[in-house]
């Protein structure tokens, strides 16, 4: 009995001394209509959320700065490796070697592309000019030869025999046939 009545005295003299460390706590928060307060008062409360507001806002955007910061120091400092590696490498027979199958393995087939399309034009353009001189130009025709390095040499000029119509239509086919080669040179390359 004696130990009930010591609990229920210790409840009563803890529940009586509870309000008065409550009161002495400095974070005491009172709620008041804003018509009770002076405008003074009314001001100061506005200004100091104000204050708090922006304060968390720099707290906010310090933090992401100095997360920008990090970032950009430590990508910065990627890429100096990489590129310090990346141009020791290349310095190595090894890494030229490499830098040349890659180049061709990006590049290579429009390298053969353009080259093969190139050596069909020139080839194709070529054998025009000199059928083309053959069918429609006059030719020369060395009819005496004294010796090798002897002079006068003669010669004949035989005509062809186109007329100037015929003449006109072997031109016409022959600019089709190069304006064929064109398009042909560009399908092989593109």
């Amino acid at each position: 009995m004696k130990r009930i009545f010591g609990l229920l005295l210790l409840s009563v003299f803890a529940l009586l001394i509870s309000p008065v460390i409550q009161a002495q706590t400095p974070n005491e928060k009172i709620t008041v209509n804003a018509s009770d307060l002076t405008v003074d008062q009314l001001a100061k409360i506005k200004a100091d959320a104000q204050v708090q507001e922006l304060t968390k806002k720099l707290e906010t955007y310090g933090n992401w700065v100095g997360v920008g910061g990090e970032i950009g120091t430590a990508v910065k400092e990627g890429l100096t490796a990489v590129v310090d590696v990346a141009d020791k490498f290349g310095k190595t027979d090894v890494g030229k070697f490499t830098l040349v199958m890659v180049a061709w393995k990006v590049m290579g087939r429009d390298i053969v592309k353009i080259v093969l399309g190139l050596l069909f034009f020139f080839t194709f353009v070529i054998t025009l000019i000199l059928i083309y001189r053959r069918v429609v130009l006059p030719r020369k025709f060395m009819i005496e030869n004294p010796g090798f390095w002897r002079y006068p040499k003669k010669y004949q000029i035989v005509e062809t025999e186109l007329d100037s119509e015929g003449v006109a239509w072997v031109t016409v086919v022959f600019v089709l046939a190069f304006l064929l080669s064109i398009w042909i040179t560009y399908a092989v390359m593109f």
